[in-house]
């Protein structure tokens, strides 16, 4: 008799934690801030096709004092636009 194997399931939308962890990974220079090639990298990651677009509008819905990289209190903001516009993570 054969084993069943669950087939993988549709893409899930991330939990926020999951998405601040995944742009933190990105945070490569560890400087505790994003800046946008950063978020390109990280938005190349979750899937996105223009992840340079999405990059800049990360950045104009998070980067609240306009210094161009997206801080720890900015955080919340960035993935609360991911989830927005709807990235996923394969179940």
């Amino acid at each position: 008799m054969g084993r069943l194997v669950p087939k993988p399931g549709p893409p899930l939308p991330p939990t926020e934690d999951q998405l601040r962890n995944i742009f933190k990974k990105y945070d490569t220079n560890n400087d505790n801030k994003l800046s946008r090639e950063e978020l390109k990298k990280a938005f190349d990651y979750l899937g996105s096709l223009i992840p340079g677009f999405r990059a800049d509008r990360g950045l104009h819905h998070a980067d609240a004092n306009k210094d161009g990289y997206v801080n720890e209190r900015e955080m919340d903001e960035l993935v609360k636009y991911a989830v927005r516009v709807g990235f996923t993570i394969k179940a």
